[in-house]
């Protein structure tokens, strides 16, 4: 058993080295090209391809079981590294894992108490408001919405409600 073993690295040919190694490469970058696509796909044909065209070669369960424990241990030794990865490596900086975002946590809160403030205020209506539209406030351009009615564009606009991100607004007689 042990010779048969020491044959597979002895006596193997090239043609079944080959697409063992690419197997191996391939699988080896699915760690860190996330997602179960062409590079695992390919690494897990390769591999089994390699394994079984050397079964059929050399007619020996006992390499072909030990090549298939092998390469067992070498894709779980490539999943703990695609672990470590996600958790601490290139992986977590990518968007696939990615925790945080592009907007700070207390966006909406602070967003929130800056559109409480426009309550009262005037402005210009910048689209005609059917029944939403836009509007401008010391420079600054809001989404709001009318209780039903149409608005013209340029006409006098008051915010009366803001809840969330949703602004109320009427027309000003002037």
């Amino acid at each position: 058993m042990g010779q048969e073993i020491a044959e597979i690295f002895t006596s193997m040919p090239w043609y079944i080295i080959l697409p063992l190694c690419v197997g191996v490469i391939l699988l080896f970058i699915e760690c860190f090209v996330p997602g179960f696509g062409f590079f695992g796909i390919s690494g897990l044909m390769c591999l089994v391809g390699g394994i079984v065209a050397n079964g059929i070669i050399t007619k020996s369960i006992v390499q072909t079981l030990f090549l298939i424990s092998l390469f067992i241990v070498v894709i779980f030794i490539l999943f703990l590294i695609f672990i470590r990865s996600a958790k601490y490596g290139l992986i977590s900086k990518t968007p696939f894992v990615e925790k945080h975002t592009a907007v700070p946590r207390d966006y909406a809160d602070k967003n929130k108490n800056k559109l409480k403030d426009l309550i009262g205020q005037r402005g210009i209506a910048i689209t005609p408001f059917t029944p939403s539209g836009k509007f401008m406030i010391d420079d600054q351009i809001y989404d709001g919405i009318t209780r039903g009615e149409a608005l013209d564009k340029d006409c006098v606009i008051k915010v009366i409600d803001v809840e969330g991100n949703k602004i109320e607004i009427e027309k000003v007689e002037v």
